[in-house]
C-alpha cells in the first residue's frame, strides 16, 4: 500500500472525528505524515471515549438526582394535611402526581402539594388519625432540609414549625452534606442488594466498570509522569520552551520529539501533552 493510499484511508477515519472544521480539512490532512496522521486519528478517538464517558455518567447522576426529587417530593406530599385529608402514599396517587408534571418541571413536596388541591377528584385521600406528632414533624422536616441542602439543627426545626421561607433556614454544614452522601450511597447499595431488576443491576455493572477503568488509567499515566518527574528532575534538562505544547507536539516529527526528549525530558513533553486536555 503507497503513502497517500495510507493517509486517506487515516482522513478517511479522522474527518468523521472533526466538529466546525473548514470545507478543505482532509486536503490538510493529506500535508500531515503518516505517522502524524496516526497520532491525530489516535488522540481523537480518545477524547471521543471521554466525552462519551462523561456523558454517561452525567446522565446517571441526572437521572438519580431525579428519582430522588420524585421519591422525597411524594413522601414530604403525603405528609401535608391538604383540606383537613392527606394524599395516599399509593403508587396510583404518585403515578397521577408525576404525569401532572410539565416537561422540564423540578419534582417537589410543594409543587405536588398544588396540584393536589388542584386536582382533588384525580387523588386517593384518607383522613389523618389526629394531630400530626413531634416523630411526624421531624420526619417531614428532615425530608425537607435534605431536598433543600439545608441544615437539620433545632434552629431551623423551629422555623419549620412555623412555616418560614427557606431563604430564612440555615444551609447545611461540610459535615452534614458528607454524612448525607454517605447515607445515600449507603441507600443505593441497599437497592441495588434488595430492589434492582437484572437490567438496572446490568446496567450500574456497566457504569461502575467505565468509572473503574477510567480511574485505573488516570492512575497509571499519573503514576508514569511522576516517576518521570523523579528520574529527570537531577538529569539537568533545560526548561521546555513555551511554543512547545500539545499541538506543537502533536504535529512533530519522530526525529523532532526524539530530539526534545534529550533536550527537555520526557516529563517535561508529557506534561505540555496532558495540560490542555
Amino acid at each position: 500500500m503507497d503513502v497517500l493510499h495510507q493517509k486517506k484511508l487515516l482522513v478517511e477515519r479522522i474527518v468523521p472525528y472533526l466538529t466546525g472544521a473548514p470545507a478543505d480539512a482532509a486536503q490538510r490532512l493529506l500535508q500531515q505524515s503518516v505517522s502524524d496522521l496516526e497520532t491525530i486519528l489516535g488522540d481523537a478517538i480518545t477524547k471521543r471515549s471521554r466525552a462519551q464517558a462523561v456523558a454517561h455518567a452525567n446522565q446517571y447522576a441526572d437521572e438519580m438526582r431525579r428519582e430522588s426529587q420524585l421519591e422525597g417530593g411524594f413522601v414530604h406530599a403525603c405528609r401535608a394535611v391538604i383540606n383537613n385529608r392527606r394524599l395516599v402514599p399509593c403508587d396510583s396517587n404518585r403515578a397521577m402526581l408525576e404525569s401532572l408534571l410539565n416537561p422540564g418541571e423540578e419534582p417537589s413536596a410543594k409543587l405536588y402539594v398544588a396540584l393536589a388541591e388542584q386536582y382533588p377528584t384525580k387523588f386517593a385521600w384518607e383522613t389523618p388519625q389526629g394531630q400530626p406528632t413531634k416523630e411526624d414533624q421531624r420526619a417531614t422536616f428532615e425530608l425537607f432540609v435534605r431536598e433543600n441542602n439545608l441544615s437539620s439543627v433545632e434552629a431551623n426545626f423551629n422555623l419549620f414549625k412555623q412555616g418560614a421561607a427557606v431563604e430564612h433556614y440555615a444551609s447545611a454544614s461540610q459535615a452534614e452534606q458528607a454524612a448525607r452522601s454517605a447515607e445515600a450511597a449507603r441507600e443505593h447499595q441497599t437497592w441495588l442488594r434488595t430492589k434492582a431488576s437484572p437490567s438496572e443491576l446490568t446496567a450500574e455493572g456497566r457504569y461502575e466498570s467505565q468509572n473503574q477503568t477510567a480511574a485505573n488509567r488516570q492512575a497509571l499515566a499519573d503514576a508514569t509522569l511522576e516517576a518521570q518527574k523523579q528520574r529527570d528532575q537531577y538529569a539537568g534538562y533545560k526548561t521546555l520552551p513555551a511554543h512547545i505544547d500539545r499541538k506543537t507536539l502533536i504535529k512533530a516529527s519522530k526525529d523532532e520529539l526524539r530530539k526534545w526528549s534529550r533536550l527537555y525530558g520526557q516529563f517535561q513533553l508529557n506534561t505540555a501533552l496532558r495540560a490542555q486536555q
